[in-house]
C-alpha cells in the first residue's frame, strides 16, 4: 500500500470473462422490460473487464491526499479500508459538506490548519456529528445480479457501489460498479437496446419542473446548498434568455478543494468553473424528440453522468442516469 492507495487485485476464485452478450435478451422490437430480464441474468462480475484497478483508500490516510489522489486518477470517489478491522469501511465521495462545515463554523486559517492535519478518519467522525454519515456500509457481493446492483443503487439514492467479497471474516474490495457502467454493459453487450425507438417525450422520466439552475455570477455557495437541498449531482448554469452555458458538477468541487479555494465560497460560479479538472468531457444535451435507443448509444460511446433536455438552447429539463436505469428496469 502505497500513501493509503492500494489497488486492489481481481479476485482470484474465477478468471474474469469476456464480457458476454445479452443479445439474445432482446430484439429491436421488444419493450424496455426485456433489459430488465438481461441484467438478471448477468453478475456484476460479468461487468468487469479481464484488466483493470481498483483505488482504495486507508482511513487513516489525510484526507488531502486523498483529494489529490481522486484528481491524479480521475475517479470522483473511493472504497474505505479499516486496516485496524481489515473491513471495508464505505465509501470516500464528495467533499461538499465539509466545505460547508469549515465555511460556517471556522476562520479561513483554521480550516486550512485542520484539513492539512485532518484524516480521513476524522472525516467521517464529522459527517456523523452532522448526521450525514450512512447508519450502514452499503456494498454487494459480485456474484449478485446487476438486477439486484441495479435496485439496489435507486433504493439507496447511489450513484457508485463497492463490490466486496467476503469469505468468513475475511473481506476484499473487488471493485465498484456504477449507474453509468451498468448501461453502457446493456448498450454496448445488447446492440438492440440502442434501436428501442420510444421518444424521451414518451417516456415520462426526467425533471422539467422547478429545476435548480444558476447564473454565471451566482454565489458558490448557493450553488453547493442546491446540491444538498435538492440531493443533485449537477447544476445547469444558464443565461437571462434560459440558454444552457454551462453545467457545475458535484465532481468540480474536488479540484476547489485540492487548491485551497474552499473558504471562497462567495465567488461567483464562472469564476469557480475557471478552476475545474482539464478532463471535463463537456456537457451532454438532447431533445425531447431524441430516442431512448439514441440516449444508450450515446453512453455506450462516451463518459455521461447526465442528459440536459434542451430546445433551441434552452433548458428545458434533466434526465439522469437513475431516471434511465430507474426506467429500464420497472417497464
Amino acid at each position: 500500500m502505497e500513501n493509503g492507495v492500494s489497488p486492489q487485485p481481481p479476485p482470484p476464485a474465477q478468471e474474469s470473462p469476456a464480457a458476454p452478450e445479452l443479445e439474445t435478451a432482446l430484439s429491436g422490437t421488444e419493450s424496455a422490460g426485456a433489459a430488465a430480464t438481461a441484467l438478471q441474468r448477468h453478475t456484476c462480475y460479468d461487468l468487469l473487464p479481464v484488466s483493470y484497478k481498483v483505488i482504495v483508500f486507508d482511513t487513516s490516510l489525510p484526507v488531502k491526499k486523498a483529494l489529490a489522489a481522486l484528481l491524479q486518477h480521475g475517479v470522483q470517489s473511493a472504497p474505505l479500508w479499516d486496516s485496524n478491522s481489515m473491513r471495508f469501511a464505505g465509501m470516500l465521495t464528495d467533499f461538499i459538506n465539509l466545505i460547508r462545515h469549515y465555511y460556517t463554523n471556522t476562520s479561513y486559517d483554521n480550516a486550512l490548519e485542520e484539513i492539512e492535519q485532518l484524516q480521513i478518519s476524522g472525516l467521517r467522525e464529522i459527517q456523523q456529528k452532522m448526521g450525514l454519515l450512512r447508519p450502514r456500509n452499503i456494498a454487494i457481493h459480485p456474484m449478485q445480479t446487476l438486477y439486484e446492483a441495479s435496485k439496489l443503487l435507486l433504493k439507496d439514492h447511489l450513484h457508485r457501489l463497492p463490490l466486496v467479497d467476503r469469505v468468513g471474516n475475511q473481506e476484499t474490495i473487488v471493485s465498484v460498479v456504477t449507474q453509468y457502467k451498468i448501461l453502457k454493459y446493456l448498450a454496448a453487450n445488447a446492440p438492440a437496446v440502442t434501436k428501442l425507438d420510444t421518444q424521451l417525450r414518451d417516456l415520462g422520466i426526467g425533471t422539467f419542473e422547478n429545476l435548480a439552475t444558476a447564473t454565471a455570477s451566482t454565489p458558490l455557495i448557493e450553488v453547493l446548498n442546491l446540491f444538498i437541498e435538492r440531493k443533485i449531482s449537477a447544476v445547469p448554469i444558464v443565461d437571462e434568455k434560459g440558454f444552457v452555458l454551462d453545467v457545475y458538477e458535484k465532481y468540480d468541487v474536488l479540484m476547489l478543494a485540492r487548491e485551497g479555494a474552499f473558504y471562497d465560497l462567495e465567488m461567483p460560479v464562472s469564476e469557480a468553473l475557471v478552476k475545474r479538472a482539464p478532463d471535463f468531457e463537456g456537457i451532454h444535451t438532447c431533445t425531447m424528440s431524441d430516442t431512448l435507443g439514441q440516449v444508450l448509444e450515446t453512453i455506450r460511446r462516451m463518459p455521461v453522468h447526465r442528459f440536459i433536455v434542451v430546445e433551441d438552447n434552452t433548458l428545458k429539463g434533466v434526465v439522469s442516469l437513475s431516471d434511465l436505469l430507474s426506467y429500464l428496469i420497472n417497464h
